[in-house]
């Protein structure tokens, strides 16, 4: 509403802006009401459906892909299994680790002996998935452009993925001129040749390998921009912690969240635990602080994956986490933030900044929102602090520059 103020979050000096709607029902039903329909909201979000479909030639990496994008490795429990020969002969379903609401499906190889190209597209059910990510480790063939064109019928998105980029370099590498920048521009545009009669599709360079590395960025923002926002979030949140731009991204969608979870933990005007000056429901905040953990990649099975795909031991991944949540999201961590010092803190930094205004209007518990607000703020930068160390000890931000080098080159080229 335009005659309705923002309100600052003095921590990242961003503005904040409540659900009216939710604040409107509080006020003309009751907080019961209100606090029945945020729980609804914050319930969508958990359960937003994500069906991704993983297909190409047989022999393009399709169920290393679909592993990597999982952050699993081959011999993972739950991992789709890899091989020379085509292993996948039925489309084949395989659930996210952690969200269960994202599904990759890896489909048969285009072509295969079992499914010829013009079966192809009565077996695999098109209607069935969000988006197509059609992978080649060649150049990109007839079937791959049938396929496209099928998909693009039945208005369905669709990407082209050049994958097993880092074979290429190790094979051309030897060559006494040989620059990876080049080779990489080389490759993209001779797919991009290849793919002209369908328009001008954007290829992206990916290593299953190494999704750090290459243009995974890239193809993560591009369908950030074109999926619906419930589906975006489905998406960001279930990507493996491999850089810095994959943890922004998902920090971002948790703020989303904030305000919601606030609400429900401050707005209830439940009876105050002991110790604790104004009255919350704390599994509330033990709730998002796990979706962050897990999300973040912080918890044991995610940075042992991690370990396993980058080849070093699991231990100094953990040491790196230095905050309150190192050892995990319990009752007895979140119940540190109510101690009086901390508190204090908050209530100080509430105050300064007229930050109560953010609920004012609020018959009551408006205070408890605020400093919800505040706890789930303070919490939520604790835990990205966390992986950022993660991410420092791993060392897969080395590579972080290098798509926007390819960029800069090809715009010269």
């Amino acid at each position: 509403m335009d005659s309705e103020p923002l309100y600052l979050n003095p921590y990242e000096n961003t503005y904040v802006e409540p659900d009216e709607e939710i604040i409107k029902m509080y006020k003309t039903h009751s907080k019961d009401d209100a606090t029945a329909k945020v729980r609804e909201q914050l319930g969508h979000l958990d359960s937003i459906t994500l069906n991704i479909a993983i297909t190409g030639m047989t022999g393009s990496g399709k169920s290393t892909f679909v592993n990597a994008i999982r952050g699993l490795g081959s011999d993972d429990l739950g991992a789709a299994p890899t091989g020379v020969v085509e292993t996948t002969l039925t489309n084949n379903m395989y659930l996210h680790p952690t969200m269960p609401n994202v599904k990759i499906w890896d489909l048969p190889g285009i072509g295969s002996p079992k499914f010829q190209a013009k079966k192809y597209l009565k077996e695999v059910k098109l209607d069935t998935f969000d988006f197509f990510i059609i992978l080649s480790a060649d150049r990109f063939k007839e079937n791959d452009i049938m396929l496209a064109k099928a998909i693009k019928k039945k208005k369905k998105l669709f990407y082209f993925v050049r994958t097993k980029i880092d074979n290429d370099i190790q094979t051309q590498r030897h060559r006494v001129q040989f620059k990876e920048q080049v080779m990489l521009i080389s490759v993209r545009e001779d797919c991009e040749k290849h793919l002209a009669q369908i328009g001008n599709p954007k290829v992206f360079l990916i290593s299953s390998h190494n999704l750090d590395k290459y243009d995974f960025k890239d193809l993560i923002a591009t369908l950030e921009e074109e999926l619906p926002d419930n589906k975006r979030r489905a998406l960001i949140q279930s990507l493996p912690l491999c850089s810095l731009e994959v943890l922004k991204k998902k920090k971002a969608h948790f703020k989303k969240m904030v305000w919601l979870s606030a609400f429900a933990a401050g707005a209830a005007g439940l009876v105050p635990l002991p110790g604790v000056p104004v009255g919350c429901d704390i599994a509330i905040l033990i709730e998002f602080f796990n979706k962050v953990y897990q999300s973040f990649g912080l918890d044991d099975a995610s940075l042992q994956r991690l370990a396993d795909r980058i080849n070093k031991p699991v231990g100094p991944l953990r040491s790196a986490k230095k905050s309150r949540f190192a050892d995990g999201v319990t009752r007895d961590v979140v119940l540190q933030f109510f101690e009086r010092p901390l508190m204090k803190a908050a209530l100080g930094t509430i105050t300064a900044f007229n930050f109560t205004l953010l609920c004012g209007s609020l018959p009551a518990g408006g205070l408890s929102v605020a400093m919800m607000y505040h706890l789930l703020n303070k919490g939520l930068l604790e835990l990205e602090e966390d992986a950022k160390a993660v991410l420092q000890a791993s060392e897969l931000e080395h590579f972080e520059g290098l798509s926007e080098t390819l960029l800069q080159m090809k715009m010269g080229h």
